[in-house]
């Protein structure tokens, strides 16, 4: 088929040009008329005489016949926005989140049914929501006159669900300190009817008691079964946990006096339910309002004590912990939002907490561990916080640099995560098997792999932005191999979360799980995208040769695409009642419709779960909800088919089979559309492709939502 001649544009409309849109030059011009907008040439041309556009062909009239990607617009009057002026309508994202060019492309998409966003206007009409509110998942409505102080006996078990399985690495609390205060409170309310005037009689400080209710809120998160299992709380347990939340947060406004640690404290456990409960904006104003504590109380820097003999020990390791915790927090909390940390390394000098349990810790003594110590992990995923942030300050992953400069960075911080983990502790290493630990080391080593899954991701996903094409065999072996530690970690991430799902424990509170789901997921749809166009070659079949990672021969994209699959519905199914299920729904849907554009055949009728050839109907089909456990038995869930589904032709991409969606409700913010747009006009991703895609928003407004709060993205 002969190629299109491109025709060159020397001149584009006002609208393109403002937009630095790509513009046919016509009047009307293609993009004005899908946009139904006044197409106008007034503006002064400054390159020599001005030439009148030509009328609009007959067939241009209709937005389904204009080819924009064949114009090529030559506007050049006005140079960039700078970095450090790119700020764009309603929210500043920092210089480096290239939301200016998103921002450009909100104004210059089409208004259609499937794809509304509010303006301004139209929000601050529908939405009495809080400016740090906006954009989290609405909370539960509950009532502060329905609180009561829980029965001793609840009151303990949630306490130590908390410790046990509800804070495997941001441990900021010393338990029998918590415990103490527990049972004073509830001595000194003995005679009370209900416990309601727990807040009266107890001399315990507000900070303390609001501490108590914010462990029993992350705790009531999760449910015993009747086996013993933990599950995930049902309704009745979430709006109980959300009482509690908001009966600590009244404590909390009135809280008066000198701030303490116990006031930081409680502020961070907001953070963490805020988090945990999909309000991740509330969270990170929370999260700056605690760190602004921790920095008036000096815990960040050592300072020189008059009589080191006095110092309470317990105290001393609390404010490290609460120090270090917040850190690591801020590390993840500016890389979801694609926000500013928080913290940065150069203003704090504060030592690591201490090796050592809770149970070893006393106002005078520290008992070296005899065990295994409940302190590792914490400290072990701060210094793997500590080498995200550096990633994240390196100039690749957002503006590009050399070659071999890249390269050399990647190395560098590859090897530092590598380095990291021979530092591990057996139990937290993998070498143990999970089955053979207790339950809260179970939890720390799985936060720890998919936090180390996390960081490989993040340093090695600038790779899948290049164009390799031709250059492919004559490329620096180190490609290859950065590239297969890339997808071998988005690999292993999603095997693993997998294994949450046939043990079901993929619980709706695991925010941090379900974040790095997406990003595997993410990472693996790019690289099928790209291997489909051409720019990067099969990593399975050229490099699991030399790869270091034995496990290379099964980067399969078959396998990788099946696995992908399976994994985005538990995603969905997971993330149905409280994460951010429009960022990873939506734009996991998005990467996967280009894979349809690009030739992928999707044929089969089962659900996206299914092995390929299955003939299981859907969820909506038999009405069966597929959050319900039994539906995964029923469903065989469990199996995820690795199988080649067609043979791969000589020179020519894999086709894949899978699921039909083509009938979905589908809601995009035009925000995710614009960012896509770079795959439909067939240009070559932007290096800072990843950053746009982090600083996309996390939730739909709440016009997105239906009255009952559930989200209309599937």
């Amino acid at each position: 088929m002969p190629q299109r001649k491109m025709r060159k544009v020397t001149r584009a409309c006002d609208a393109c040009k403002f937009k630095k849109k790509a513009c046919t030059g016509t009047l009307p011009c293609g993009p004005c008329v899908r946009r139904k907008a006044d197409c106008t040439y007034n503006t002064t041309y400054h390159r020599g005489v001005a030439v009148s556009p030509p009328p609009s062909f007959p067939q241009h009239n209709t937005p389904s016949s204009i080819d924009e990607s064949t114009a090529q617009e030559d506007v050049t009057e006005e140079p960039l926005p700078s970095r450090a002026s790119a700020e764009v309508t309603d929210q500043y994202w920092g210089p480096t989140s290239a939301h200016s060019f998103l921002g450009r492309a909100v104004r210059d998409l089409p208004t259609t049914t499937s794809n509304v966003i509010a303006t301004r206007e139209d929000r601050s009409r529908t939405s009495a929501t809080s400016i740090f509110l906006y954009g989290d998942r609405v909370a539960p409505e509950v009532e502060l006159e329905d609180f009561k102080w829980p029965d001793r006996v609840i009151a303990d078990g949630l306490i130590r669900r908390y410790f046990e399985f509800a804070a495997p690495t941001y441990r900021i609390l010393h338990q029998p300190t918590v415990e103490a205060i527990v049972r004073r409170l509830y001595q000194s309310d003995i005679h009370a009817e209900g416990g309601t005037s727990l807040l009266t009689q107890s001399g315990e400080s507000t900070a303390s008691r609001a501490i108590v209710l914010l462990a029993f809120s992350t705790a009531s998160m999760f449910q015993v079964d009747p086996e013993g299992r933990m599950r995930d709380a049902d309704e009745r347990g979430w709006r109980v946990s959300e009482l509690y939340y908001i009966k600590a947060d009244q404590l909390l406004s009135r809280e008066t006096g000198a701030p303490s640690l116990e006031s930081a404290q409680a502020r961070f456990l907001m953070v963490l339910y805020l988090v945990s409960s999909s309000r991740a904006h509330k969270a990170w104003f929370t999260l700056g309002t605690t760190i602004q504590l921790i920095m008036a109380l000096g815990f960040h820097s050592r300072r020189p004590r008059r009589d080191p003999g006095s110092v309470d020990l317990i105290q001393r390791e609390c404010q490290r912990r609460i120090l270090w915790c917040s850190y690591t927090l801020d590390k993840y909390l500016s890389v979801i939002l694609g926000r500013p940390r928080l913290w940065h390394d150069e203003d704090l000098d504060e030592e690591l907490p201490a090796r050592v349990n809770d149970q070893d810790l006393s106002s005078t003594t520290i008992q070296p561990p005899k065990r295994d110590c409940m302190m590792d992990a914490p400290v072990f995923h701060a210094l793997l916080a500590r080498i995200l942030a550096q990633a994240a300050k390196e100039p690749y992953v957002v503006s590009g640099i050399s070659s071999r400069e890249e390269i050399s960075t990647i190395q560098t911080l590859c090897a530092r995560v590598a380095q990291w983990q021979a530092e591990l502790p057996p139990f937290l290493s993998g070498i143990i098997h999970p089955s053979s630990l207790i339950p809260s080391f179970q939890r720390q080593l799985t936060v720890l792999q998919l936090a180390r899954y996390h960081v490989l991701m993040f340093i090695t996903r600038p790779l899948l932005l290049r164009n390799y094409g031709q250059i492919w065999p004559d490329c620096d072996p180190s490609y290859r191999q950065y590239l297969s530690v890339c997808l071998t970690a988005a690999r292993d991430a999603i095997e693993l979360i997998l294994t949450f799902v046939r043990e079901n424990q993929l619980f709706h509170a695991f925010w941090y799980s379900q974040y790095i789901a997406f990003n595997a997921l993410s990472i693996i749809y790019i690289y099928l995208i790209q291997v489909q166009r051409g720019r990067i070659f099969h990593i399975s079949h050229n490099y699991a040769s030399t790869s270091p990672d034995n496990r290379s021969s099964s980067l399969d994209e078959a396998m990788l695409y099946c696995l992908s699959e399976t994994a985005q519905y538990h995603l969905a199914d997971a993330t149905v009642r409280n994460a951010p299920s429009w960022k990873y729904s939506a734009i996991l849907q998005s990467l996967r419709r280009e894979l349809e554009r690009l030739g992928l055949r999707l044929h089969s009728d089962g659900p996206p779960h299914a092995p390929v050839g299955s003939n299981q109907t859907g969820p909506e089909q038999d009405g069966q909800d597929p959050s319900d456990p039994s539906y995964r038995e029923v469903r065989g869930l469990d199996t995820v088919s690795a199988e080649n589904p067609l043979a791969e032709s000589s020179g020519t991409p894999y086709q894949f089979a899978g699921p039909q969606r083509s009938s979905e409700q589908f809601l995009v913010d035009p925000r995710t559309e614009s960012l896509f747009d770079l795959f439909a006009m067939d240009k070559d991703l932007m290096l800072d492709f990843w950053p746009q895609l982090d600083t996309l928003p996390i939730s739909m407004t709440p016009s997105a939502l239906d009255p009952k709060g559930k989200r209309l993205i599937p």
